[in-house]
Order: C-alpha cells, then sequence, then structure tokens
C-alpha cells in the first residue's frame, strides 16, 4: 500500500512538472514575441509594421512609408477620404468603361471640412521667392501635375479682409424650356456682391472700400484708380494673346423697322426677314477694344465683334487657360479671308485648303471644324474620320440631332476640341408633328463623341455639365449634386458636392454643403483642402482664396 502511494506520487510530479516546463515553454516564446526579451545567439527578424495611411502629408509624398510625419512644404492633403478612390488617368490608355466605374460609390459620405484651418494651410505653402530660389518657375500653360506643380504664397499684401465692399452686373445665362420643349439658353447679368480680389484674364481687381485698382500676376499696381465704366476687362484676347479692355460709346445710325412674328415654336415675336418702309434713328452701342501696355498707356486693337471668326477667336469666351485653342501640333488653321483650311505651321505646307466656315486649333491629334451642312472631325493629314449634318442653335424646326451651343461662355467648355479623344456636342432629339416639316425638341443635352462618332456612355441619371482635361463635370438629375469621371469612366470626385467647377489647367474647386470649399486636380487628389470660404478657378496661374480668419490670398501655381 505504502508502495503504492509513492508510485502515484512520484508519477503526479512527474506530470506536473512536464507540464509547468511546457507552459514555461509557451510562456517564454510569447514574451519573445512580444520583445520582452532577446537571445544574444538568435538574430531577431523585423516584422514589417502594418501600412497606416498618412495624413496631412504633401499630395505626392502622402503615400510613402516613414516612421514620421514629414513638414507640410507644398500643398497638403485632405486628412480624409479622397474624393475619389482612382488612379490618375493614362493620357495614352482610352480604357474600356465598366459598369463598376460607372457607379458611384453610394457607402461614402459627403466631406466635412478638414482639421486644418487656412492660416495653416497658408503658412504651409512655400512663399514664391523660396519656390524660384528651390528652381521652380511662373506656371504658364498646361496642366497641374502631382509632384512636378505646386501652389505657392505671394504674399500680396492689401488685399482686404472682407469678402465684398461692393456689387457688380456678372455674366450668368437662363435657360428657359418653352410649351413645345423649345429649349433656349440666353446670355444675361445679375447684380451679386463683387469678390475684393477679382481674377480675369491675367490680372488682378482689388476692391477696397468700392475704390478699384489693377494689378499684375505679380502684385505690381498697373492702374490704382480703375474705372472700369470706361475700359472694361473682358475675357477676350487679341491674336497675341494680350487681354483685351472694351471700351463703350454710342453713335447715331439710321435702322430698319423690322416685322415681327410670332415663333412657332416658342411664342416669342421674333424679326422675320421683312422691314417697314420707314427707318427710325437709334443710338447704337459701339464696343472698341484696347490692350494694356507694359507702362500703364492704352493702345487701341484691330480686333472687331464684327469678325467673329478672326484669327483670336477660340471659339470660347471665358477666363481660359492661356493655351487653351493653341494647336498642340505643327498643324494650324488658316484663313483666306472667307473661309478656313489647315496648314503646316513650320514648313508652310498646305493639308486642307479653306473651304470651312469654321475651324478649329487640333488638340491630342484631332480637329473640329463646320461648313454650311456638317461637323467634320478631321486626323493631322487632313482627312476627314467623322461627318454629322448639324443646324444653327436658332433653328428651332430641324432636321438634324446636332447643333451648336446657343452661347459661347464657360458653361459650354468642352465644345470644338478634342480631350482624351472625347469632343462636346450638342444633340437634340425631335419628334414630328402633324405638319412633317414641323418638329417638335423632345430632347436637348450634351453628349460625347470620340473620333468614329461613337457616343460616351454617361451614367444613367447624370447631365454632363462640362468636359475638359479629360473630365466630366456631372450633375445628378435627382439630388443636383455634382461630381467628375474621367475619360475612362471612373469616378474622381464622388456626386455628392454642393459646388464643383470644371477643370481648368488640370485643377477643379470642390465645395461641400457647408460651405466649405478646396481644389483637387484631375486624379482626385487634394490639392488645397476643403478649408475655404471662397476658392477661384485658375486664372494666368493664379488663384484667389478667401476665409474669414485670413482674408484674402493670392497663390501662384509653379512647376519646375
Amino acid at each position: 500500500m505504502k508502495k503504492r502511494i509513492l508510485r502515484t506520487l512520484k508519477t503526479s510530479a512527474v506530470r506536473v512538472l512536464s507540464l509547468a516546463f511546457m507552459l514555461a515553454i509557451v510562456g517564454g516564446a510569447v514574451c519573445y514575441m512580444q520583445g520582452y526579451f532577446d537571445f544574444t545567439f538568435i538574430e531577431r527578424v523585423p516584422i514589417k509594421p502594418e501600412r497606416v495611411p498618412q495624413k496631412n502629408l504633401p499630395a505626392d509624398t502622402a503615400s510613402a512609408e516613414t516612421e514620421e510625419t514629414a513638414p507640410v512644404t507644398e500643398a497638403p492633403s485632405s486628412d480624409t477620404a479622397e474624393p475619389g478612390e482612382t488612379e490618375a488617368p493614362d493620357p495614352t490608355d482610352t480604357g474600356s468603361i465598366s459598369d463598376a466605374q460607372n457607379t458611384p460609390d453610394s457607402s461614402s459620405e459627403i466631406q466635412k471640412p478638414e482639421k486644418q484651418t487656412a492660416k495653416t494651410v497658408s503658412t504651409s505653402l512655400k512663399t514664391t521667392k523660396a519656390a524660384l530660389s528651390a528652381g521652380y518657375q511662373y506656371f504658364a500653360s498646361g496642366i497641374y501635375k502631382a509632384g512636378k506643380t505646386i501652389l505657392a504664397n505671394t504674399g500680396m499684401q492689401g488685399l482686404g479682409t472682407k469678402y465684398s465692399y461692393s456689387v457688380y452686373d456678372a455674366r450668368t445665362t437662363v435657360t428657359t424650356e418653352y410649351e413645345r420643349g423649345c429649349i433656349v439658353t440666353e446670355e444675361t447679368t445679375e447684380t451679386v456682391d463683387r469678390p475684393a480680389v477679382l481674377l480675369r484674364n491675367g490680372y488682378l481687381i482689388r476692391d477696397v472700400g468700392g475704390k478699384l485698382s489693377l494689378l499684375k500676376s505679380d502684385g505690381t499696381t498697373v492702374l490704382s484708380d480703375y474705372d472700369e465704366s470706361v475700359f472694361r476687362l473682358t475675357e477676350l484676347r487679341d491674336r497675341d494673346g494680350n487681354a483685351l479692355f472694351a471700351s463703350v460709346s454710342t453713335e447715331k445710325r439710321e435702322e430698319p423697322i423690322p416685322i415681327l412674328v410670332a415663333n412657332e415654336f416658342t411664342g416669342r415675336m421674333e424679326e422675320s426677314g421683312y422691314y417697314e418702309e420707314e427707318t427710325v434713328t437709334k443710338e447704337v452701342e459701339v464696343l472698341t477694344y484696347y490692350t494694356l501696355s507694359a507702362d500703364g498707356k492704352w493702345v487701341k486693337s484691330d480686333y472687331t465683334d464684327e469678325n467673329p471668326h478672326a484669327e483670336s477667336d477660340v471659339g470660347l469666351s471665358f477666363d481660359s487657360p492661356l493655351d487653351y485653342g493653341e494647336s498642340d501640333c505643327d498643324i494650324v488653321r488658316y484663313s483666306n479671308g472667307y473661309n478656313w483650311g489647315y496648314k503646316n505651321e513650320k514648313t508652310g505646307e498646305i493639308v486642307v485648303y479653306p473651304r470651312f466656315q469654321r475651324a478649329y486649333n487640333f488638340h491630342d491629334g484631332y480637329a473640329v471644324a463646320f461648313d454650311y451642312y456638317a461637323m467634320y472631325f478631321l486626323n493631322e493629314k487632313g482627312t476627314i474620320v467623322y461627318s454629322v449634318n448639324y443646324d444653327e442653335p436658332e433653328t428651332f424646326a430641324t432636321f438634324n440631332e446636332v447643333t451648336l451651343p446657343d452661347t459661347n461662355g464657360i458653361e459650354s467648355l468642352g465644345t470644338y476640341y478634342f480631350s482624351h479623344g472625347l469632343t462636346r456636342v450638342r444633340f437634340r432629339e425631335n419628334l414630328v408633328t402633324y405638319q412633317t416639316y414641323y418638329y417638335i425638341k423632345a430632347d436637348d443635352r450634351s453628349v460625347l463623341y470620340d473620333t468614329a462618332g461613337k457616343e460616351f456612355p454617361i451614367p444613367t441619371g447624370y447631365t454632363l455639365i462640362a468636359y475638359s482635361d479629360g473630365i466630366l463635370l456631372l450633375q445628378n438629375n435627382e439630388t443636383g449634386l455634382y461630381g467628375c469621371m474621367n475619360y475612362k469612366g471612373a469616378w474622381i470626385v464622388q456626386p455628392q458636392y454642393s459646388h464643383v467647377t470644371p477643370s481648368l489647367s488640370g485643377l477643379i474647386v470642390v465645395g461641400n454643403t457647408g460651405g466649405k470649399m478646396g481644389l483637387v486636380d484631375t486624379a482626385g487628389s487634394w490639392v488645397l483642402p476643403q478649408v475655404y470660404d471662397s476658392v477661384s478657378t485658375p486664372s494666368a496661374g493664379m488663384i484667389a482664396v478667401f476665409d474669414s480668419t485670413t482674408g484674402w490670398e493670392v497663390y501662384r501655381m509653379m512647376e519646375k
């Protein structure tokens, strides 16, 4: 009995010691893995840490793997999710468009204002002087490219601390849909608060207490007392690229009295083409255009409104990038005084003899031209690759579905030029009435055609607002909110923002429902976070921003 008890105790002791030994080994392994101790004879293999998104970094370094956060020295990226989760588009890849790309990300929320402030962003930017010392130059033309282009703070003084000190008449458009479906867009003006810093055509108009002054892009004052009622700065340029100022005068003319008739489709009274026997004396407004010399002298320009197809005509009139309407190859349009054709600018070789009523320069390998009957797409050899009949926009009874835009402002951006193989066209569908020669417009919208005339598939429920830099500005027909899609069909800015502008120089102003605005590039990456009360579109490389805490500031696009 005694031996059995001793044997049992011996066996239990061995088991307890074995279990304790195993627990000690497991515990030691766990402690070693957690880094509580090391063995001198064992080389520890470093474990690569999980990649954590880094915030408040410049856009071109936000994806770098580093153990410490770099200071912000250039335009900071947002500390929230990007507007779109897509890679930068490849200009050489036309890409296929999938249903997944066309579907917005409904799980993402409208972006909230960043934790950064306008002041911290302002101080984080390089000054223009520092940028010049670092090898950057002032941005002249082209597209903003992350890692190559930056925003620098000009440090201009005396720009004002209030958003506005006065009002002015700003250009706008009004679209009217008449009883029979006719849709007409017309230019008009609207009295609104004048921004105290207004960028236009390479100049800066500063308003302090209602007194205007005109400045150059470097902050130099050209006119300390600027009266825009005498010389109004327009968005037009002459053939040398100089900004045009309009001077208004009146003169008396004998004018015939037109006979008006009601339009069959709109009901509006319009000129019939016939006139009364009598004439009437009228005071007619005459516009004379001037440029401003470097020493502040007014120089009369030969530009006139009487010649809408002048050498300087680029199709649309808005505060456009400096290279807008220029050919990106050696083939340029030219005129014989009556019609338009194309020639090689370097060799003088005629590519297409003048035969077009309208012609626009080449971009991305193709050009758009019109005669009296059709619209044409041409390649650089002068070969017509696609044509379609069209009607003038004032024609309501039309046999064709393609027509020109009613207005030539930024609202028609994307017309007349190709970008990434696509160009914008106004498309109308018509229904025949009981009289075969009467038509009613059932649809009036913008579409994108490729070089073969194939229509780009805009997502269902969306309207194309503008197209530029390979970016579609789209509006949700149900919510009224805006977003941006690239030419491949991928959303770069989710359609959930209350304010989005067309892409100009590769930058897009994005505003949320809280009223805060920022800038994104064509890849959907933040260039300026949404911390401002107002952000202007780029104007000759300048961007004006306003926040109630910092007042007005002007940033310059600069590139290496």
